[in-house]
């Protein structure tokens, strides 16, 4: 064993790397041996040379990674300096592996090391540890211009290879605390800066800690500060499912890590610190997150949120960024910033409980049609009957592209359209026993139920009554709405009009259960009900068209009294 801390050592034993658990089949992402190249971290000629060497190795991936640590402090000259070797010796057990590292590799200020680490990383060691660094554009976006003054820290509570402490500057690198829960993350995040500030005789404060396990943090070293000048972050996106912190943090409902990360920074914040932190998208819009938004709103001031339109690699999901202080205001007065654009943004504190914490200001325009809309209100999705596609845990082997005997079709969120379901190119045998996920059999075989596309911008809404499956990227609605039909629930949602509202109120990639929820339904007429559901009915017998959408808008747009100049903004807007 290294001799390293008891929690490190622990965390060495948990992290198993990928070289010596080879996985040889794509069951899902957790189990998949799927690698993604991070080319949006580093992506130059020398950096991906090195890489088609590494990806050649058959050697464990901390040795691999080891060795590279002893490149790029070789070149630096600094290999033989004491502070250094006390650094070494911490993975004194480690073995040296002969890799041919390009001449120049290590005259890069990119991250080089980061990037050959986290392109090393399966697809399912991400998904489970949430090991996602961000993007070198967006932590230079967050830092700025932002020198540390002498006496002035940082930390990163989830560090990875140093992304953050490399690019914010100081004179004074002990100011600088990183966390991770991946020793090999702490040992790379150390050894560059090392490599960065070869001229200085010190100790990386780096340490392998799991931060939302408080009695870590207090118990670890005596060196730590208990709060800090600025906490700088991308935490783990995703549920503790596990249950490993929750009962640290109970009143997070949603079990997000990213919302306990937020929590427990702000315990180890100055006063008159800042707190800047890279989120997923969901936090700011779906219901499941709304007492955290709430806490925000009432316990913190709000300096700024950034909106990108990238991604990482390997993840579709959207991100934001936010800068908070501690400190309860009457009125959240912030700056939206999304490319060129800057919107400021004011919320009164009577507004707090609402938990919107808005992106965007709409025009006059916008919140009367909204208003409009709203006024229509009669009832909502809430008590209707939802179900995620099937998860099979093994598509490979269990979704055939020929029909046989016993199989049947099966349905993917690209093949759901408007009312109706394209052409089927896959089957699967409804075994739900053998299946990693799957709904109630009754949802599926449901008389009547929609069908809409997972990963969209707005709602795309599949009626069928043919009892038919579909896997995750597709999920199922049954709606119990007053007054209204399957069939004209289904037109409501495929409608400009809607699509023009969800827009407007969510600006995310993916169709969310809270979202579609919140959406506001009239009490429609028996003739208005009849003549949406008839609609449908045509529909459904020939390709979807312009000009029966048309036909639809003219109908939706008269239920909710939207003028003709209105309809003309709308579908100015959905262009």
């Amino acid at each position: 064993m290294l001799s390293i801390s008891k929690a490190t050592a622990y965390n060495w034993k948990k992290l198993k790397s990928d070289s010596e658990h080879k996985l040889t089949k794509r069951a899902n992402k957790t189990k998949s041996a799927k690698r993604i190249v991070a080319n949006s971290y580093v992506n130059n000629d020398d950096a991906n040379k090195l890489l088609s060497i590494v990806l050649k190795l058959n050697n464990p991936v901390e040795y691999i990674m080891y060795s590279l640590v002893i490149s790029l402090l070789t070149n630096k000259g600094i290999i033989h300096k004491a502070h250094v070797r006390n650094f070494l010796n911490t993975y004194h057990d480690m073995e040296l592996v002969d890799i041919s590292v390009p001449e120049y590799i290590w005259d890069s200020k990119e991250d080089i090391l980061g990037f050959i680490y986290q392109s090393l990383i399966t697809e399912g060691e991400r998904n489970i540890t949430g090991q996602y660094y961000t993007s070198q554009n967006v932590v230079e976006y967050m830092l700025g211009d932002k020198i540390l003054k002498d006496d002035e820290t940082l930390l990163d509570p989830c560090c990875g290879s140093g992304a953050f402490l490399l690019k914010v500057s100081t004179k004074n690198p002990t100011n600088l605390y990183g966390f991770d829960i991946n020793p090999i993350a702490v040992m790379l995040a150390s050894a560059n800066l090392l490599a960065k500030y070869s001229d200085f005789v010190f100790t990386p404060q780096i340490y392998c800690i799991d931060f939302l396990k408080q009695d870590l943090f207090v118990n670890i070293t005596q060196n730590i500060p208990l709060r800090f000048d600025n906490i700088y972050t991308n935490p783990p996106w995703g549920a503790d499912k596990a249950g490993d912190y929750a009962r640290n943090y109970p009143h997070i409902k949603s079990k997000e890590r990213a919302s306990m990360f937020i929590v427990e920074a702000l315990n180890h914040l100055k006063k008159t610190g800042v707190l800047y932190f890279l989120l997923p998208t969901s936090l700011l819009k779906i219901k499941t997150h709304s007492d955290m938004r709430e806490f925000l709103l009432a316990s913190t001031t709000i300096h700024q949120i950034d909106l990108y339109n990238n991604r990482f690699d390997g993840v579709y999901t959207d991100f934001f960024s936010i800068k908070l202080s501690i400190g309860r205001v009457d009125e959240q007065n912030y700056c939206v910033r999304n490319g060129e654009t800057q919107t400021n943004i004011q919320i009164s504190k009577t507004e707090y409980p609402s938990a919107n914490i808005v992106t965007d200001k709409m025009n006059t325009l916008d919140e009367s049609i909204i208003h409009k809309m709203e006024s229509f209100r009669h009832d909502d999705l809430t008590h209707s009957l939802w179900a995620l596609g099937i998860v099979t845990g093994d598509n490979k082997n269990k979704v055939k592209k020929e029909v046989e005997p016993g199989l049947e079709p099966v349905y993917t969120g690209k093949q759901v359209r408007p009312f109706s379901l394209k052409e089927v190119s896959s089957y699967i045998l409804f075994a739900p026993e053998t299946f990693q996920q799957c709904a109630k059999t009754e949802y599926f075989r449901a008389p009547e139920k929609l069908i809409y596309r997972f990963i969209a911008k707005y709602p795309i809404v599949a009626y069928d009554d043919k009892q038919c499956l579909c896997l995750n990227s597709a999920n199922i609605l049954i709606p119990e709405i007053d007054g209204i039909t399957v069939k004209s629930v289904a037109a409501l949602l495929n409608s400009t009009l809607y699509h023009y509202y969800y827009t407007m109120k969510f600006s995310d990639i993916k169709v969310l259960k809270g979202n579609l929820q919140s959406l506001p339904f009239p009490k429609l007429t028996v003739d208005q009900d009849r003549e949406l559901s008839d609609l449908v009915t045509t529909f459904q017998l020939s390709d979807y068209s312009e000009e029966q959408q048309r036909r639809l808008d003219k109908v939706v747009y008269s239920i909710f009294g939207i003028t003709p100049s209105e309809q003309v903004y709308i579908y100015s807007q959905s262009k």
